[in-house]
């Protein structure tokens, strides 16, 4: 069965697309087979790779109907797919937050869209919007797992705090009950520290972050051992149309190289790949 990621956070701006990308291409690397969706009507997942021939349908077909079929593109790299966003007006008019609007029951079509693709991926990652609201919603009960880039200073640690740990306990099922109405528990959310600079202010933020869930987190989030630090290959390699690891396999400095750190993320949240070096060579 595949292993749904969805990469979630209601701040813009913190790293979700670039997490997506160069943890999916990691994956690919280590010859998993891996899809990736792009929920985000910036459309910046989409974007990110040269795609010369897309296919005829993308996320609109997906969510409201519930079927892959005709929705999966090639993004031109070994064992790495994508599922475009066509719906790129979003909550300005766009198909899908009308379709998620008119039945309560329209939120688990995503779930059981990928359900229909379990035998053909190994993971599945989700990139999403950085806002709360009913995609994002269907989002995270398609998921198994959540996994949320936090930059290191205070607003954005607060808001991960207030908004995205806020939603999340939002949905979790009622008193009694142990699943969503996916029929599932509420996936569980994996904090990733992003950006991370040299500063004492960063290194506080990331110390609270941990007390914070080691003692009120009730199983909800935890904060990854793995940190990405800012680094401009990180852009560099989006501008390039490529994963960062590919841009950048070493690095003669105190810092991880973007393909060491997304080596040490993959094998964090997926133990049973320790040991599985990425088969990209320079």
């Amino acid at each position: 069965m595949a292993k749904i990621y969805a990469v979630i956070g209601t701040k813009g701006g913190t790293g979700k697309t670039s997490t997506s990308v160069n943890l999916a291409s990691i994956f690919a690397d280590m010859n998993q087979k891996v899809l990736l969706i792009d929920t985000d009507p910036a459309q910046n997942l989409s974007k990110y790779f040269n795609i010369p021939f897309p296919a005829e349908a993308g996320l609109t077909r997906l969510v409201t109907k519930a079927d892959p079929t005709g929705c999966i593109s090639q993004t031109g790299f070994p064992n790495l797919d994508i599922i475009l966003n066509d719906d790129a007006k979003g909550d300005k008019g766009g198909p899908i937050l009308p379709f998620l609007r008119e039945s309560s029951s329209h939120i688990i079509y995503l779930n059981l869209a990928l359900q229909t693709l379990n035998g053909e991926y190994d993971y599945i990652i989700i990139d999403t919007q950085g806002a709360g609201g009913l995609v994002q919603e269907a989002v995270i009960l398609a998921a198994d797992e959540l996994i949320s880039p936090v930059i290191p200073n205070y607003l954005d640690s607060t808001e991960f705090i207030t908004g995205t740990v806020g939603l999340l306990r939002s949905l979790l099922p009622a008193p009694g009950m142990k699943t969503t109405i996916a029929g599932k528990p509420l996936p569980p959310c994996n904090a990733v520290i992003n950006k991370m600079g040299r500063t004492r202010d960063a290194r506080d933020v990331v110390e609270h972050l941990r007390k914070e869930f080691d003692q009120a987190g009730d199983g909800l989030v935890r904060v990854l051992n793995t940190i990405i630090p800012d680094l401009a290959v990180y852009n560099k390699a989006a501008g390039a149309s490529e994963p960062a690891h590919h841009f950048e396999p070493a690095r003669p400095s105190y810092s991880p190289s973007a393909k060491e750190t997304m080596v040490n993320l993959a094998y964090e949240l997926q133990p049973k790949l320790i040991g599985t070096a990425p088969l990209w060579e320079v």
